[in-house]
C-alpha cells in the first residue's frame, strides 16, 4: 500500500514539474490581440470540411467572420453546435463560421463525423492550432471572436451573444451595438490574489 501511494506520489511531482518546463519550450510567435486590434494575415494549417487543407484567414471574404473555439469535451459547444450550423446555413457567404480546437485531427475528425453523421456540417474546422490560440486566448468554452473584413477584432462572446439580431445589426451597419463582452475569469485564483495584482 505505502509503495502504491509513494508511486502515484512521484508520478504526480513528475506531472507538476514537468508542465511548466513544457509550456515553456513552446515558443509564443503571436501576440494577443484584444478588440479593436487587427489580427496578422495567419495561415491555417489542418483545416478540415473545406476546399484545401491550408488556407490564410484573409482567403474568407465574408464581411463577418466568427471563430468558433470549442473542445470535444465541452458540453456545451455540442450543445451549442446545431444553433452554429444553423447560423451558417441561414447566412451563407456574408458569415463564415470556423471552428477552432487545439485538439489533434486524429482525435477531432472521427468525432464530428459521428456527431453529423446524418447531416454534415457547413464549417470548416482547423486541428492542432496553435496561433489562433495564442491570438485569442481564453479559459472558457465555446469562445466566438468576431472579426470584421479587414481582420479588425470587433468582439468576443459567450454563445448567448450568437443570435441573428447581433449578427444582423453587424451585417447592417459594421456595428454590434451594446452587445456583452465575454471575459474569462480565472476559478483557480482566489479573489483576493486577484485583486491584490491591481
Amino acid at each position: 500500500m505505502k509503495k502504491t501511494i509513494s508511486i502515484i506520489a512521484m508520478a504526480t511531482l513528475c506531472l507538476f514539474f514537468s508542465a511548466p518546463s513544457h509550456a515553456q519550450s513552446i515558443a509564443s510567435t503571436f501576440k494577443p490581440v484584444k478588440i479593436g486590434g487587427r489580427i496578422p494575415d495567419v495561415t491555417l494549417t489542418n483545416v478540415c470540411n473545406y476546399e484545401t487543407t491550408k488556407t490564410n484567414l484573409s482567403d474568407f471574404k465574408a464581411k463577418l467572420i466568427i471563430l468558433y473555439f470549442w473542445a470535444t469535451s465541452c458540453t456545451s459547444c455540442l450543445v451549442n453546435s446545431p444553433k452554429t450550423e444553423e447560423l451558417q446555413k441561414q447566412y451563407g457567404g456574408e458569415v463564415q463560421f470556423i471552428k477552432v480546437t487545439n485538439q489533434p485531427r486524429t482525435e477531432v475528425l472521427p468525432f464530428l463525423k459521428e456527431l453529423y453523421k446524418p447531416d454534415p456540417s457547413a464549417i470548416p474546422v482547423v486541428t492542432d492550432d496553435s496561433a489562433l490560440h495564442q491570438l485569442f486566448p481564453h479559459i472558457h468554452m465555446p469562445h466566438y471572436v468576431w472579426l470584421d473584413q479587414t481582420g479588425k477584432v470587433v468582439a468576443t462572446t459567450t454563445a448567448e451573444q450568437l443570435t441573428v439580431e447581433n449578427i444582423d445589426r453587424f451585417l447592417s451597419n459594421d456595428n454590434i451595438g451594446n452587445m456583452r463582452m465575454k471575459v474569462d475569469t480565472d476559478n483557480t485564483k482566489s479573489l483576493t490574489s486577484v485583486l491584490k495584482k491591481k
